[in-house]
């Protein structure tokens, strides 16, 4: 049943996008008060005949004059830009997790201002940590001569770690605040207390008994996160000049290609998903019975 009902999001989901990509189309008529119905299900024909025989398609980016095969050219964006998001989707995992257990350690009183000095610093722009990490690299290399990272990508070389490290910034936080509070209540429940009654220290029972079951229930809750860094990807990649595949979905406004770019992002994505639910709950699983 549960494959069934994950087949059934995937297919209504793929069912939404297709019709999503034609609605440009279908609204621009608005300008003479009409809908373009005709032109619409045209589109979305279009769509997925273009799905179903790739090797065909050709591209062209806005203002350019020559037109490009789509395959294997499209394969490089999406393994960069899924690179580069999956890297800082498991970096801020990790951050947020490490910063979790550093504030445990602490008394409630001392942990309540390390939470609210992270919190502050959520409100921070994404834009404006980028500039400013760019700004403290280029300062670093016209006092030093010294380059420590590539702060732009070239049609040579890629650059991965800072806009790794960027992009992770502000979900770590996010993270941070989904992490602490699950901690905090994993840390009131009974075997939590028993295994302070027998006598184990504070960072054996975070480490051994909270942290497997509230990494579980943060990846459940994660999602938002990674819409949330979905949306800042484009920033990031415009920024650092990365050729990936939000900056191409930006490029054209050819509804199939526009379609078959979000396929590429949502499919990784959903399949990420359900394959580590699937793993974590059958770890869960495990766990309880035992």
């Amino acid at each position: 049943m549960k494959i069934l009902q994950i087949l059934k999001t995937f297919i209504l989901s793929i069912i939404g996008i297709l019709l999503m990509g034609g609605l440009p189309v279908l609204v621009s008529g608005l300008a003479n008060n009409e809908w373009r119905f005709a032109q619409y299900w045209a589109t979305i024909g279009k769509i997925i005949d273009a799905i179903l025989h790739p090797s065909g398609l050709t591209y062209k980016v806005i203002g350019g004059q020559k037109e490009r095969d789509l395959f294997p050219y499209l394969w490089d964006p999406i393994q960069y830009s899924l690179t580069v998001l999956f890297s800082s989707f498991f970096l801020a995992m990790l951050m947020a997790v490490l910063l979790t257990i550093f504030t445990m350690m602490f008394t409630e009183k001392i942990r309540n201002s390390i939470k609210f000095g992270f919190y502050l610093l959520e409100t921070l722009p994404d834009l404006l940590i980028i500039l400013l990490l760019q700004l403290v690299l280029l300062y670093y290399y016209k006092h030093t001569g010294m380059i420590i990272v590539g702060i732009a990508a070239t049609y040579e070389e890629k650059v991965y770690l800072l806009p790794i490290l960027v992009l992770a910034i502000l979900p770590a936080i996010q993270l941070y605040r989904l992490t602490i509070l699950t901690f905090e209540k994993e840390e009131k429940k009974d075997y939590v207390l028993l295994a302070k009654s027998i006598g184990f220290g504070r960072f054996f029972i975070l480490i051994v008994h909270i942290l497997r079951n509230a990494v579980i229930s943060v990846f459940f809750q994660s999602k938002k996160t990674v819409w949330f860094m979905l949306s800042n990807l484009f920033v990031v990649e415009l920024l650092f000049n990365i050729p990936g595949i939000t900056r191409f979905l930006m490029s054209t406004l050819q509804p199939k290609l526009f379609t078959l770019a979000l396929l590429s992002i949502f499919i990784p994505l959903f399949l990420f998903y359900n394959l580590g639910e699937y793993i974590l709950s059958r770890k869960a699983n495990r766990g309880e019975e035992l």
